[in-house]
């Protein structure tokens, strides 16, 4: 049996970019840190980040003031299962809900069986929405 993984979960904001760092697969952009509509949540082992969930509360036209996109969520492989990622999700929610933020939006492979679960295990609906890529510079 897997030993359960104590964590600490933080906001991230000016100051973080060593954490952001750490965390990144490519380089990072540590100016996120800056904007207020950027929310970076964090898991930490003591002090070392094992988790993150990523989001931008969106501006709307109508409606709603805005919506929250869930831009990306990660957990280090050996700490998955174990619940990091749900806590990671309902941080994101109780501070979205604490801006007014009333609904929000994650994208996905329709064949990404684990993240479709898991998405759809914290009262999440699936849609049918077709998202269009566009590139407009090279690089």
């Amino acid at each position: 049996m897997t030993e359960p993984v104590q964590t600490t979960l933080r906001r991230l904001g000016p100051g973080d970019e060593e954490v952001v760092r750490t965390l990144a697969e490519r380089e990072p952009q540590t100016a996120l840190l800056e904007d207020d509509r950027t929310i970076f949540v964090a898991a930490f082992r003591g002090r070392e980040p094992i988790g993150f969930v990523f989001g931008y509360e969106l501006p709307r036209r109508h409606g709603d003031r805005s919506i929250l996109f869930v831009y990306e969520l990660g957990v280090d492989e050996t700490c998955r299962r174990l619940g990091i990622a749900t806590r990671l999700m309902n941080e994101l929610a109780r501070i979205a809900s604490a801006r007014g933020i009333t609904e929000g939006f994650v994208l996905t492979e329709p064949d990404n069986g684990p993240a479709n679960a898991f998405y759809g295990s914290l009262g999440g609906t699936p849609s049918a929405a077709v998202m269009w890529d566009y590139r407009y510079a090279d690089s």
